[in-house]
């Protein structure tokens, strides 16, 4: 148990350090979604973080209002002020909740 803990542990914060270099190096395949967008809103260190693993706590710290209307300066022109924003659909905050919900659940599970 201790050992597959460990793995999913590492695997999990290489794939998140893995997209922290491709923020980095400013790769053009990082999201399809953000083909239309102009490179210096898809790579801009938001809040002022690095770039490299600072993302991580501006996307925990979107609520769903915000997800579901639109994230600011994410538009597709004047250097993402201006356009459409990047958004999700209610589906996937559906999905987001219930996800959030069996974390809880499995989290209270293993107590």
């Amino acid at each position: 148990l201790a050992f597959n803990v460990a793995a999913g542990s590492a695997l999990g914060l290489l794939s998140l350090f893995g997209f922290g270099v491709a923020v980095v190096h400013q790769h053009s395949y990082i999201a399809p979604r953000c083909a239309a967008r102009p490179k210096q809103v898809v790579y801009n260190p938001q809040g002022g973080r690095a770039p490299l693993l600072g993302w991580i706590p501006w996307v925990l710290s979107l609520n769903y209002d915000t997800l579901l209307k639109g994230v600011p300066g994410t538009g597709t022109r004047q250097g993402g002020q201006a356009g459409s924003l990047l958004k999700c659909n209610l589906d996937a905050i559906v999905l987001l909740r219930f996800h959030a919900l069996g974390l809880k659940i499995s989290g209270l599970a293993t107590v």
